[in-house]
């Protein structure tokens, strides 16, 4: 037999906690001293003090760990429980990546101090586009790159079931509202009606811009060259104003696209 102290060691938990799963009948000891209330444990119980940590450490609630060490358990219901744990992880896992990546933009955009060089922006006008597109309110600026995306494989896939040809690179356009944004994924049509399930939009002719092109591996940075973009709007006195848009020039979605090109292109008065 081995004292709570002795047990609690082996097992790597506190003797509060052992208490506590005593209580809870998740863990009861082999003999409790009628006279000390001491309690005592038998090293074959270690099994399922490890069982019920691992289960505790892979985010289980405790009616949830009583359940999965239940000797009745039935087989599916046990791969149910761990199947549902583990899709819970891999969320987290995503979500806590996505993060780590924004941290790690936010940081590089302050390690460069939005030193782009005067050189980097052009003014230029816009041209007028009819479009082919899927849009959607935004409310969470976090879910704009997955909406995006989302939003030009279904464009896309719609355009290649319709065998209908692209006039120019795919582009994205935004416009804010009081509590988000519009943003919409299109892709360049002729003069064709648009297929089933998507809508046609015409961007009209903007006569001025200030426009610059992020070139990048991935599409981390582009949020800080929006910002260096804005800045150099204030900068030169200009005020943005209209929907601004996003020109895939390049992607590596492409057939033969290596990298990301996108033309960031800001209406301003």
């Amino acid at each position: 037999m081995l004292g709570i102290g002795d047990f609690a060691r082996l097992a790597g938990v506190s003797v509060r906690m052992l208490r506590h799963y005593d209580r809870l009948g998740l863990l009861v000891p082999s003999r409790v001293d009628e006279f000390t209330g001491y309690r005592y444990y038998r090293a074959a119980q270690l099994d399922r003090a490890n069982r019920l940590v691992a289960m505790k450490e892979l985010g289980f609630t405790l009616e949830e760990v009583r359940e999965l060490l239940a000797d009745d358990l039935p087989r599916d219901r046990l791969v149910a429980l761990l199947g549902d744990r583990a899709s819970a992880l891999r969320e987290q896992i995503h979500a806590d990546g996505r993060r780590l990546r924004h941290v790690e933009t936010i940081l590089r955009s302050i390690g460069r101090s939005n030193t782009m060089s005067e050189s980097a922006f052009v003014e230029q006008k816009l041209p007028q586009l009819r479009l082919a597109q899927l849009a959607a309110v935004v409310r969470e600026m976090s879910d704009i790159e997955s909406e995006m995306g989302s939003m030009f494989g279904r464009v896309n896939e719609i355009l290649d079931a319709a065998s209908r040809e692209r006039t120019g690179p795919g582009v994205a356009h935004y416009t804010a509202t009081d509590d988000g944004m519009i943003a919409a994924a299109g892709e360049q049509i002729g003069t064709e009606s648009a297929p089933a399930g998507l809508d046609v939009a015409h961007l009209d002719e903007v006569p001025r811009a200030l426009v610059t092109t992020y070139v990048s591996d991935d599409l981390d940075g582009i949020q800080a060259a929006w910002q260096s973009l804005v800045l150099e709007v204030e900068r030169r006195g200009l005020t943005p104003c209209g929907t601004c848009r996003e020109v895939y020039v390049e992607s590596p979605m492409d057939p033969q696209g290596t990298r990301w090109v996108v033309e960031l292109q800001q209406p301003v008065a």
